[in-house]
């Protein structure tokens, strides 16, 4: 039964890709994250109302220390989204998604912008807080591996989205470069950060959608230079994530979650090169120290090359790439052990821009806080479309 679900879905998968559902908009004249990314089809216009949205599915055969997860088949990714224009200085967009990486669904955004000149906007409500370019744009058709890097799911916590308000801006750096910046004022990590963590600290079971649990807010920015396809980026989040009062008593002190991240791409030698890195601080309560980490990191480095262009000659926007990534965390940078280190590697047939089919293969060794190792690999199926 498992081998004819996976020969259908193989078949359903190419099917998809050959079978275009929505057309490509063009590349949008301003920033402004309340619109579907710039390589999101989308159906009708971003000058008056526009939707659209993607889904991904995931047949694997996991084996964690020799034994296979009886969990075959998960969806990936499902994710909606509605822009709506309604001047020609106000938009409004709406989106959501259930994702794998968190298992729940997220409210990735229900926001208004407005254009203050033509290439600065200010916004405010839900919106993916601008913590490296893989939290801006995770669309799952449009990459190259089944799953994200460690870096992103495990520390940066894609998707993050949070409430809050800030300013965007987008601005010449050279006759062929771009200047892209963002700061924003959000609602910030909460207190899950160490008591929906029994693993120990993890900085994903903070993120929060909707309020401030300790009425101080967090501060966010990213800038990045873009320049012929490169990108080099610099972004970080810094706020308080704890509550100093219950019940108008004060049971604690302020206690500060910083989170740095960079990332660049680039290409060389045929190689679409992708980096990212991360480095969080958390002030831990010092009863606390002993169990969950104040200092984590983590580095993702990942590889990918067009190895056919067209598949055929009469398939017009199909394409093999392979790639390969190497990633690591370690979530407590005081003890040897409590970290992941996983090789991934993909062959993709892309029917772009709307869809992808990906046979994927990985190997990770997980270590507990006491330095124990237990590997884990599996063999991916994952198909990605847009509709």
């Amino acid at each position: 039964m498992r081998a004819g679900a996976f020969g259908a879905a193989v078949l359903a998968a190419l099917l998809a890709a050959g079978a275009p559902s929505c057309v490509l908009g063009a590349a949008l004249p301003r920033p402004g994250a309340t619109e579907p990314s710039l390589t999101s089809p989308y159906h009708g216009t971003l000058e008056g109302l526009a939707f659209g949205g993607h889904g991904e599915l995931r047949f694997a055969e996991d084996r964690e220390a020799g034994v296979s997860n009886p969990d075959w088949f998960s969806v990936g990714r499902v994710n909606g989204f509605v822009f709506a224009r309604v001047s020609p200085r106000i938009d409004l967009g709406l989106a959501g998604s259930w994702d794998r990486a968190v298992d729940h669904f997220v409210m990735e955004r229900m926001e208004g912008a407005f254009r203050v000149r033509r290439f600065t906007q200010a916004h405010a409500g839900i919106f993916l807080v601008p913590l490296g370019s893989t939290n801006l744009d995770h669309d799952a058709p449009g990459y190259d591996f089944a799953e994200r890097s460690l870096v992103a799911t495990q520390l940066i916590g894609v998707p993050h989205a949070q409430l809050g308000a800030g300013v965007r801006n987008l601005a010449r750096a050279g006759p062929a470069s771009q200047l892209l910046w963002e700061v924003d004022l959000v609602t910030g990590y909460d207190d899950g950060i160490i008591t929906e963590s029994p693993g120990g600290t993890r900085i994903p079971s903070g993120r929060n959608n909707y309020g401030d649990k300790n009425g101080m807010p967090a501060v966010a920015w990213r800038v990045a230079v873009r320049s012929r396809g490169k990108e080099l980026g610099l972004a970080a989040q810094s706020g308080q994530y704890n509550r100093t009062q219950e019940g108008g008593v004060r049971v604690d002190d302020p206690r500060w979650a910083h989170v740095l991240v960079a990332d660049g791409r680039t290409a060389w030698a045929g190689f679409r090169l992708f980096s990212e890195a991360a480095y969080a601080s958390i002030d831990v309560p010092p009863g606390l120290r002993d169990l969950f980490a104040q200092h984590q990191w983590g580095a993702s480095v990942e590889a990918v090359r067009t190895l056919l262009d067209p598949l055929f000659g009469g398939w017009r926007g199909s394409a093999v790439t392979a790639g390969i990534r190497a990633d690591a965390v370690d979530f407590d940078r005081s003890v040897q052990g409590d970290s992941r280190m996983r090789l991934s590697a993909s062959l993709n047939l892309h029917s772009r821009p709307l869809a992808v089919t990906r046979f994927g293969w990985y190997y990770e060794i997980r270590r507990d806080r006491f330095n124990n190792s237990t590997p884990l690999a599996g063999l991916t199926l994952t198909a990605a479309t847009y509709f």
